[in-house]
């Protein structure tokens, strides 16, 4: 029997079921697919409001990467020390055969992973081979996200995944890496439409397209531009510590491409977006929510957990 299954759950009573996985075209299709993002996003705002430098240092689509991968290595070793842990040869392997990091970009990360206190180093190794752990403080931020994710998914399905998670906390270290190979493989994901990727390849750029889609009103989401209230490049830029340069920059781009406006000639005041960039975002989450919950139920027959 698994350890993770046979170790007493940390709550009262462990879920019964195991939890569905999902196609990112079934999930969106969901009549709650909207209720359980729009929670998701929301917690993920809050936690850049509480830790503005940590989550604005991966709200970029590759360090997004880097720091999944880095956590997926960092959990297989703590289940497993047999298995490898977080060095740079080692995050280079996990990128074998994708475009997604070179080596200067991995041994550069973990500098800055290191500056961060994401991660600290266990010993005094030269720089390929040196191995970090993840602190404890990068434990609770990646339960947190697994957690939040799972709650938008149950949100869409009536699942129990965040119920599982509590109840067999060691889950997250079986999903986890699951979650992190899936999406560095789905080039859906790591090559976003063209209409939301000048967002998520910038500083930030994923909290602020989550902000302005989380604003959208429930409902159809139709064919006419969408009015999400008052937006403002200077509060945006202060919100999500980038600069109001950056904030201009990114929205000049998407008023180009007509993705974004507002009533008047400034980047303040009554905004609307465009329901194509809605919907491009959707699908874009979808292809996340998908991994999360194929993570999930993987986690879940691995540990020996079946339906009661």
């Amino acid at each position: 029997m698994s350890p993770i299954s046979s170790a007493a759950p940390s709550q009262n009573a462990a879920p019964s079921h195991v939890p569905r996985a999902y196609e990112a075209e079934a999930l969106v299709a969901l009549p709650r697919f909207r209720d359980g993002q729009h929670l998701t996003a929301t917690e993920l705002l809050e936690a850049h409001r509480l830790l503005p430098k940590r989550v604005r240092y991966v709200a970029d689509i590759q360090r997004f990467m880097l720091s999944h991968a880095a956590m997926a290595l960092h959990l297989e070793h703590t289940l497993d020390p047999a298995n490898p842990g977080v060095t740079a040869t080692n995050l280079l392997r996990f990128f074998e055969n994708t475009p997604a990091a070179s080596k200067n970009t991995v041994l550069a990360f973990l500098v800055e992973m290191r500056h961060y206190n994401f991660v600290e180093p266990l010993d005094e190794g030269d720089r390929r081979s040196r191995a970090f752990r993840a602190t404890t403080d990068t434990e609770q931020l990646i339960r947190f996200y697994f957690d939040t994710h799972s709650r938008g998914l149950d949100r869409m399905d009536g699942g129990n995944r965040a119920a599982l998670l509590a109840a067999y906390p060691r889950l997250l270290h079986i999903a986890q890496p699951r979650f992190a190979r899936l999406l560095l493989h789905n080039v859906k994901w790591r090559n976003p439409p063209e209409t939301i990727a000048g967002f998520t390849k910038s500083d930030s750029g994923s909290s602020i397209i989550h902000d302005l889609v989380a604003r959208v009103p429930a409902g159809d989401i139709g064919s006419e531009p969408i009015w999400i209230g008052n937006v403002s490049a200077t509060e945006i830029a202060k919100r999500y510590v980038v600069s109001t340069t950056h904030a201009v920059r990114l929205f000049s781009r998407a008023k180009t491409q007509q993705l974004i406006g507002w009533q008047g000639a400034t980047n303040r005041g009554e905004c609307w977006i465009s329901p194509v960039l809605v919907q491009d975002y959707y699908n874009w989450q979808a292809e996340k929510f998908a991994a999360i919950s194929a993570a999930v139920h993987f986690a879940c027959e691995k540990a020996g957990i079946v339906a009661a």
